[in-house]
């Protein structure tokens, strides 16, 4: 899962690179429009419905009720797709860009349910495997196509493609679930087939929807900065956006990986009452995503213009001086993910709903008043502010958390 993991997470920066390389940065800008208007779109119609049905026993519900759950809401949300393109007046182009993302996004949803599947049977390899799969071919179809044709669309239709060939030839297979031996387009078993029950449907709704809205809000806030570029200053500045941004992807999978690895430690510190490995271990990864912060403007303030030349195109570079805010950016939200592991380990769930309220508000408002006056830059600093803010609410709330759960252990013990 690491190895695949990492595929794919290259592939994704693989894709930007390409683009970059291959089109014009108006080109780019229409890519990163499309994926801020799909990405929360889609996350929200996923309603989560993996970890669901990896951490809650129902025995009534069967792999089918999950699978007709995400086909419906993964058709509603292609709906919902258009209609904003409709809303918004795109242009034709445009909107062709933004809906063959959404298909290709809406393929990999599908990918995903039955991903929750394998995960439930512990077939982690068939998940690694699918992911490195698509991830390939998804890098090589986007970049013959769009070669070939010169075409943004026709590079995202490539794309899609792939993952319709891993989805049909790999994840729905019977043989890849342990199910037998064939290797058919379409599923014979029952077990992989979906079903359409309203009331089990009704009920894993509810379940899933609270989910599903915590999700669309940290998706938010990695897309209203989009949203703000594309309105008030265009598709080139967005797509010159979109590739110095992706730093911060960086280390981000690192800060994810440590994350999850120490999850469990800080869970089981928190509930045995254990504050001081909790507080330890917490400061140790807060640590780490300050320095992570800290290298990258270094690194970005003496190399910076270097590093956007090779990795992109000169008129990429000549924005190098955004560089090293962005990575000053990256160091306070790495701080905020490490706080959110901290919060999630700790079952402060409801707190951390607040928390992406909070924060999204604050870009919104930091967007609407510096985009105008001070372009990308002011972007960056809306982007500083809420990270900051979000940073702050969440240190407030676990220092609270830890009072008082303190304050309960030594009542407890004085009581006792």
């Amino acid at each position: 899962m690491l190895v695949g993991n990492a595929v794919y997470a290259g592939a994704q920066f693989a894709t930007l690179m390409l683009l970059t390389k291959l089109v014009q940065p108006e080109m780019v800008g229409q890519y990163a429009l499309g994926l801020a208007i799909v990405y929360p779109t889609i996350n929200l119609a996923n309603l989560q419905l993996r970890a669901v049905m990896n951490s809650v026993t129902r025995p009534q519900i069967r792999f089918g009720d999950y699978l007709g759950l995400r086909l419906l809401t993964t058709s509603l949300s292609l709906v919902i797709i258009f209609a904003i393109t409709r809303i918004l007046r795109y242009r034709e182009e445009l909107t062709a860009v933004v809906l063959m993302v959404g298909v290709a996004y809406a393929i990999e949803s599908i990918s995903d349910i039955y991903y929750a599947r394998l995960q439930l049977h512990d077939r982690m390899a068939e998940i690694a495997k699918s992911l490195m799969a698509r991830a390939l071919l998804s890098v090589l179809g986007l970049a013959v196509a769009t070669y070939v044709s010169g075409s943004l669309v026709w590079g995202i239709a490539g794309i899609t493609l792939a993952r319709i060939t891993v989805l049909f030839g790999y994840d729905i297979c019977e043989r890849t679930h342990g199910l037998g031996a064939q290797s058919n387009w379409f599923p014979r078993s029952e077990a992989l087939k979906p079903r359409l029950d309203l009331t089990v449907e009704r009920e894993l709704l509810g379940v899933s929807l609270p989910l599903g809205i915590v999700v669309l809000l940290s998706a938010l806030n990695s897309s209203v900065p989009s949203y703000f570029i594309k309105h008030a200053l265009g598709e080139r500045d967005l797509g010159i956006f979109a590739a110095i941004g992706f730093a911060v992807s960086v280390g981000n999978m690192a800060v994810v990986s440590l994350g999850q690895s120490a999850f469990t430690r800080l869970a089981r510190s928190y509930a045995s009452g254990n504050l001081a490995a909790f507080s330890s271990l917490l400061s140790k990864l807060l640590a780490v995503g300050a320095m992570l912060g800290a290298s990258g403007m270094i690194v970005s303030k003496f190399a910076g213009r270097e590093i956007l030349t090779i990795l992109f195109r000169p008129e990429y570079a000549e924005r190098a001086d955004l560089l090293p805010w962005i990575m000053a950016v990256g160091g306070v939200v790495y701080m905020a993910q490490f706080l959110g592991f901290g919060l999630t380990a700790a079952n402060f769930y409801n707190s951390q709903v607040v928390l992406n309220i909070l924060a999204n508000l604050s870009l919104i408002a930091s967007c609407y008043w510096l985009v105008g006056g001070q372009g990308l830059l002011g972007v960056i600093i809306a982007m500083l502010i809420a990270a900051i803010v979000q940073l702050a609410a969440s240190a407030i709330i676990l220092v609270a958390g830890m009072r008082t759960r303190a304050q309960g252990g030594a009542a407890g013990v004085e009581a006792a």
